[in-house]
């Protein structure tokens, strides 16, 4: 590194964009299904929410959201499932305001009680809903801080009367702001599901959400083997009128709901995704490492009298090509924490612009759209080590070749070659 300071930095200056590319798509899939407050269950939560119904033989397809009445056919009393929640399967936006203030446009996200227990919110003042309120649909709500401080000008604000959609609404709690990319979770104010409220006359399509959280050491598989089984008592009796409900695979697992890909009528596709993901990484990697295998050859051409010397001193080939990998892993590592240090802070501050991309978060509100990940949400240890991993994978594909090489090197040529 001191005698070729050039071809050094060079080295290293590739190791660290090919990290920083890697690591930057890399951060930006594992945000949406990182594992915090307030979605800290999400390896444990599964979602069943959509209803597809066509009549046998024919073309005639029809899909939605899920009745409150059929999602609990399909999911209420599984084995292995801790806690249940139903809630609305969409955020409406609506207006709110304080009587005599300024109208705010937020986004709504109608919940029941159990929705406070699957999911962790902290409470700045007041209580989440009760399950008298839930089953009596009362006129109650729950403010973000950060609007709260919007309409009142401070969050202690439980006990207070707001008002939505020209509708009076008693605050009970106000919680700390959510990162909208948690998108279940997301909401500036919640207020109480109406579980009763019909929008078709079919009874198997409606507005429900099934939030599901497994005891712990249940696997999807698990669930979706008694979902499956229920899905075909119901067809059973559709059989009888000629019908047809489509099994989809649900629950769904938080990755299979944040990556999208999937509708009312159709499955998620993870796997694709994961495909699109694992070529984008291999190319990634793949091509800087070659370019860095060929710089490695180049800066052991100038060292062919020192490997002539030791290999006649009794050096092994072994011993040469542990050196050979050794310090080219020191150039990679220091490559790669200048790489995953720039990755971090740029899809910190350019994130919005990777997910605008891909199109993957639901634009139901500009904050949505506008949605950042926070630092803790990049900088894990398992970001850490996964950068750690590429380091490696990056070492061994650039410095095979030249340190098999460097081997194989005849010491009475590589000393005649020196004069």
């Amino acid at each position: 590194m001191r005698h070729q300071k050039m071809m050094t930095w060079v080295a290293i200056s590739g190791t660290a964009l090919s990290i920083f590319l890697v690591m930057a798509f890399f951060m930006t899939e594992e945000a949406k299904t990182v594992a915090m407050s307030p979605e800290s269950n999400r390896p444990r939560i599964y979602i069943g929410e959509n209803f597809h119904m066509r009549e046998a033989g024919k073309y005639n397809d029809s899909s939605s959201p899920v009745s409150y009445e059929f999602a609990q056919k399909f999911y209420s009393d599984l084995d292995g499932v801790e806690r249940i929640s139903f809630i609305n399967a969409w955020q409406d936006n609506c207006d709110v305001n304080v009587k005599g203030g300024e109208m705010v446009s937020a986004l709504n996200a109608p919940v029941d009680d159990e929705f406070w227990n699957i999911y962790d919110f902290t409470f700045i003042d007041g209580r989440p809903f009760e399950n008298a309120e839930y089953k009596s649909t009362a006129k109650k709500a729950i403010l973000t801080q950060g609007l709260a401080r919007k309409l009142f000008g401070e969050d202690k604000v439980a006990g207070r009367e707001v008002v939505i959609d020209c509708m009076p609404y008693d605050v009970v709690g106000v919680v700390e702001d959510v990162n909208p990319l948690f998108q279940t979770a997301y909401a500036n104010i919640y207020t109480i599901y109406d579980n009763g409220k019909k929008l078709q006359n079919d009874p198997g399509f409606g507005n429900a959400r099934a939030i599901l959280l497994a005891k712990e050491g249940v696997t999807q598989t698990d669930l979706q083997r008694q979902v499956e089984s229920r899905y075909a008592i119901v067809n059973s009796e559709f059989s009888k009128e000629g019908k047809e409900v489509v099994y989809h695979g649900q629950p769904y697992s938080t990755a299979e709901v944040m990556n999208g890909g999937y509708g009312s009528n159709n499955s998620p596709d993870l796997e694709t995704s994961n495909r699109i993901n694992y070529v984008i990484y291999a190319i990634l990697i793949l091509l800087p490492a070659i370019n860095l295998s060929s710089m490695t050859r180049s800066r052991l051409r100038h060292r062919v009298t020192e490997i002539g010397v030791r290999r006649a001193f009794g050096a092994k080939k072994r011993s040469i090509i542990m050196q050979m990998f050794g310090e080219n892993l020191i150039i990679t590592l220091l490559g790669g924490a200048i790489g995953l240090i720039f990755s971090v802070l740029f899809v910190w501050l350019a994130s919005s612009l990777f997910f605008a991309m891909t199109g993957d978060l639901d634009p139901s509100s500009l904050d949505v759209v506008n949605a950042q990940p926070t630092l803790a949400m990049l900088f894990t240890w398992k970001n850490f080590f996964v950068a750690l991993g590429f380091c490696f994978i990056l070492n061994i594909i650039s410095a095979t070749v030249p340190a098999w090489k460097a081997s194989r090197v005849e010491p009475a040529v590589a000393i005649a070659k020196s004069r």
